[in-house]
């Protein structure tokens, strides 16, 4: 049987690297890389840490934004992502996890609990490609929460109690649940709404949210991080309840009476 060979030009293709968009996605690797030594180094501070993966979440929505307003879109580029996501959101959140949420004891509970959030983050990046790939999924939707908002949801845990891990049999049991339900969040099939997409008519609202989210990221991160997090991971309900009464306060809502079949409506031209 004769063996296929790829020609140069063709290889080079596939492989072809946009460079500013790279640059963000390695500038995400390296902040992860950083976090990861503050937590794993002689001198472990879990706020540095945090600050560390959170800089990385903005690098990601970075590297993307970019390549499509340059139009440098490659299937090189998302496979180099979602490695380096794998890596930060998924191997750095889950040693976060374990490090801080069973310092106390149940290390070996807490090993299995953390590997289940690593599993699932990477099951939920091949997923992403798999759907990406085959465009099934609209581009404004994310199935499953994204692995970033889930380390996310991890790191808010550890601001909220101002960086003291958890003492009693109690509190790491509850953590050990909250891990779980996380990492059923991102291979859920509950749909999120991308940020990356989202583009408001007013550029000048735009610009001013962002300044403003920048700015209390800066002055106010063990709120912020917290808060923006918590938001996001309940939107889909907040959506489905905001969208359920807008419906039923429209005209045609469930509360307006049918017209006869044959008469036509004369509330539009």
């Amino acid at each position: 049987m004769k063996k296929k060979r790829i020609h140069k030009n063709k290889a080079s293709a596939l492989t072809r690297i946009s460079f500013l968009p790279s640059v963000f996605t390695l500038l995400n690797l390296f902040l992860g890389y950083q976090a990861l030594i503050h937590l794993i180094g002689a001198r472990q501070n879990f706020k540095i840490a945090i600050y560390y993966i959170t800089a990385s979440v903005i690098m990601d929505g970075f590297d993307g934004t970019i390549a499509r307003l340059t139009k440098t879109e490659s299937n090189f580029g998302v496979q180099l992502d979602s490695l380096v996501d794998a890596v930060t959101f998924g191997l750095v959140a889950s040693i976060l996890a374990f490090k801080w949420g069973f310092q106390s004891g149940f290390t070996q509970a807490g090993s299995i609990v953390s590997f289940v959030f690593l599993s699932a983050g990477l099951i939920r990046l091949a997923r992403f490609n798999v759907f990406k790939e085959a465009q099934v999924i609209p581009a404004n939707i994310f199935i499953g929460m994204p692995i970033p908002t889930a380390a996310l949801a991890l790191c808010s845990v550890v601001l909220i109690f101002d960086g003291r891990p958890p003492q009693s049999r109690l509190a790491i049991l509850l953590f050990s649940l909250y891990v779980i339900l996380v990492s059923l969040l991102m291979i859920s099939n509950i749909k999120y709404k991308t940020v990356k997409k989202f583009v408001l008519k007013n550029s000048l609202k735009t610009l001013f949210l962002l300044a403003l989210v920048i700015g209390c990221l800066i002055i106010f991160p063990d709120t912020t991080i917290p808060v923006l997090t918590f938001t996001y991971m309940s939107s889909p309900l907040l959506f489905f309840i905001f969208g359920r009464r807008s419906r039923g306060a429209e005209p045609g809502g469930p509360g307006k009476k049918a017209e006869p079949a044959g008469q036509e409506s004369r509330s539009g031209a």
